[in-house]
């Protein structure tokens, strides 16, 4: 297959799967985020299987027959990913990659119009030289786009925390990073079960309610903002230094993360930097 046919019909199943994903997600987002990739892949390998039963042959190759052309596919490319990348930091991440190959696709297939207006024919070898180059930045982007965009939401969390707020101050106020624990200092013997460790684990379900590990029911449970401050109380006990854990994940093995140390007084007492890890 050319491979400009590959492309065309990564575009025409990326919107298909896009418009089935948003549906489930009317009655399911976790089903929705579970689904995607699955449904993209199947209607991908299936198409022309489905092009058979439903008589229609779209996407056509194209009418000249010619090989994609490599300079323009880089550095659409590294257009596509650069305007991903403002809209992840601007709007919001979950947009930002889904807009990604719709981005470069019409950018691609812009191209020529794009060529026209700007005359860049006349400078094919400048083009060359510089998609070169940006094909390097482009598969680097691959890598540091994503963990940069980690840091930033981070630092962005990390920034509305200040000392002196108190716990149920700050639990609302970060809600986007990916894991959440909150430890603190109080004494337990190691040996006991998980349910008598000083460590809270939560995640936010629908509505803003919060979502714990119950290990009593052995089963997630739903709390409001008030009972998830009361098991932390429970959990962590008082009049001990509490460390609230931020962590942000992404498709590279490095996570970024953040921490904030509770004095015993049950006030913020210190901020620690962002980082990232392993």
């Amino acid at each position: 297959m050319k491979f400009d046919l590959i492309i065309r019909r990564l575009g025409v199943t990326l919107a298909v799967a896009i418009v089935l994903i948003s549906v489930i997600a009317l009655f399911s987002e976790d089903a929705a985020g579970l689904l995607f990739l699955p449904s993209w892949g199947a209607l991908f390998f299936g198409w022309p299987y489905l092009s058979r039963k439903l008589n229609f042959n779209f996407p056509k190759p194209p009418a000249n027959g010619r090989p994609a052309n490599i300079g323009r596919l880089a550095v659409t490319f590294w257009l596509a990913a650069v305007l991903a990348v403002g809209i992840m930091r601007s709007l919001d991440p979950d947009v930002g990659w889904i807009a990604f190959m719709p981005a470069w696709l019409g950018l691609y297939y812009g191209w020529s119009y794009l060529d026209r207006k700007l005359s860049l024919n006349r400078k094919r070898g400048l083009a060359w030289a510089l998609g070169a180059l940006l094909a390097l930045v482009a598969v680097s982007s691959i890598v540091m786009a994503p963990i940069a965009l980690s840091f930033w939401r981070a630092e962005k969390a990390s920034d509305s925390i200040h000392v002196g707020m108190t716990v149920p101050e700050v639990l609302p106020s970060v809600k986007d990073c990916d894991l959440f624990q909150a430890t603190s200092n109080y004494p337990y013997n190691r040996n006991s079960d998980g349910d008598n460790i000083p460590s809270v684990h939560l995640s936010w379900g629908k509505e803003g309610a919060y979502r714990t590990y119950d290990y009593g029911t052995q089963q997630f449970v739903e709390l409001t903002a008030a009972q998830a401050i009361d098991r932390l109380h429970i959990k962590l006990h008082d009049s001990y230094q509490w460390s609230f854990h931020y962590i942000y994940v992404n498709m590279t093995p490095m996570h970024v993360s953040f921490a904030v140390v509770f004095g015993p007084d049950g006030r913020v007492a210190e901020v620690k930097p962002v980082h990232g890890w392993d």
